[in-house]
């Protein structure tokens, strides 16, 4: 049977599906991108919430299950392992009765083709007891051990609220399309739905009580509002166009950014680059009632092929990167991304800059940003880029919050806050 085809999975054990997601994370996709086949499904509730809790409590989970397990973890079928992942998730974050997260379990193992693993499967369980203390630095802060190390190194009078945030559940902030609705309009319409916000010092930004969903506020389907990161939204107006400028959104997919560009300077001609989703944490799905009324072109920023010669005078780069920032909107990242992966990111991103400096007017500006929290990807990358460059100037960057670094500002996440970004400016001398 297709799932693609299936909107009523009720009938399906929700473990075994919630296992055939972790499995494709362990095989390389994201955890939005796994569970995007069930969005539209009555168990996608379920299902997300489980996963989504797998992964936020994935080194504390393994480490009292490694305890049980009757063999190596590692030596597990894969199948096997994510089953225990979610069970476990089950029985300490959800509601579930531990016996039916069991018998969930068992059942599932059988499902996957793993019926001789059942027995294991039942044993382990009904030993787990949550209340087990935790030994390992990664069980106890819920975090790989190479991210603990560089918080350790770089944020150390801030890291025990930064491992707090990061292990804490995002808010839903959205930004207010004010080219449909104004500001004051929308939090009207909050205030009229009895539902409780906060208005943040970012223009048209709103904090909306966590308890909500997105499809649930006032002007969902009209397009009034769009998802968007409180620190995510500090980016554009870093631009700070005249009117009539070119500006170009590089890595630009799914179009949040180009869409606040539209809504914050309509004086303005936008272009709109991206080659295929890897430059964008963003997952479209997350505001798919707007129709964006404009084209992202397919276009490799690593040479300027996809360039008119016509030169822009201004540039957003929001550069594809480790994620680290967003953790607690993405919490596979701390299961899946290791250090050795830091190096190609951060030869992508030089390769990136250098590339989409060249279509830069003299006297231009490029707003050069990512949503790390990790010197390499960040001031490291400005300070080589700016060595290479003598025509690259860094400007100062002014923002309500965050941390000042040799290049740019350092936006650390926060519990009821934005998430962890960094932004540089950087300016093209007249020749």
């Amino acid at each position: 049977m297709s799932f693609r085809m299936v909107r009523h999975l009720s009938s399906f054990n929700v473990g075994a599906l919630s296992a055939r997601v972790l499995m494709k994370v362990f095989r390389g996709a994201t955890l939005e991108s796994a569970l995007a086949r069930y969005r539209n499904t009555d168990v996608y509730p379920k299902i997300s919430h489980i996963c989504y809790e797998s992964m936020r409590h994935y080194f504390s989970i393994s480490e009292r299950l490694q305890t049980i397990v009757d063999r190596p973890t590692s030596r597990l079928d894969l199948e096997v392992w994510c089953v225990l992942l979610v069970a476990a998730a089950q029985i300490e974050h959800s509601r579930t009765p531990t016996h039916a997260a069991v018998s969930m379990a068992v059942d599932a193992t059988r499902k996957l083709g793993k019926s001789s693993a059942s027995g294991l499967v039942n044993a382990s369980l009904r030993r787990y007891r949550q209340e087990e203390k935790l030994d390992s630095r990664e069980a106890i802060h819920e975090l790989p051990d190479w991210l603990i190390d560089h918080i350790e190194l770089h944020y150390f009078d801030e890291r025990l609220s930064l491992i707090d945030a990061l292990n804490s559940r995002a808010p839903l902030t959205v930004r207010v399309n004010s080219s449909k609705i104004s500001v004051g309009a929308f939090c009207n319409a909050l205030e009229i739905a009895g539902i409780s916000f906060c208005r943040p010092d970012i223009a048209n930004a709103v904090i909306v009580d966590r308890s909500r969903s997105m499809t649930s506020l006032p002007g969902f389907q009209e397009g009034f509002f769009v998802v968007q990161d409180l620190s995510s939204q500090m980016a554009v107006p870093l631009l700070n166009p005249q009117p009539g400028d070119r500006i170009l959104d590089g890595c630009a997919a799914p179009g949040i950014k180009t869409s606040q560009i539209h809504d914050l300077y309509p004086e303005c001609k936008v272009d709109s680059f991206d080659i295929k989703e890897q430059c964008s944490t963003w997952n479209n799905a997350s505001n798919s009632q707007l129709n964006w009324g404009f084209e992202i072109r397919n276009g490799d920023l690593r040479n300027t092929d996809w360039w008119d010669g016509t030169p822009y005078q201004r540039i957003l780069l929001d550069v594809p990167c480790s994620g680290t920032g967003t953790i607690r909107r993405h919490p596979d990242i701390k299961a899946t991304r290791t250090l050795d992966q830091i190096s190609e990111l951060v030869d992508l991103q030089l390769q990136l800059l250098t590339s989409t400096w060249k279509a830069l007017a003299p006297a231009g500006r490029l707003v050069y940003c990512t949503c790390s929290l990790l010197p390499e990807e960040n001031d490291a990358v400005i300070n080589q880029f700016i060595e290479e460059n003598p025509d690259a100037q860094v400007e100062s960057v002014q923002l309500v919050q965050g941390l000042s670094t040799s290049f740019g500002q350092q936006i650390l996440p926060a519990i009821d806050g934005g998430d962890g970004f960094y932004f540089s400016c950087l300016h093209k001398s007249e020749k």
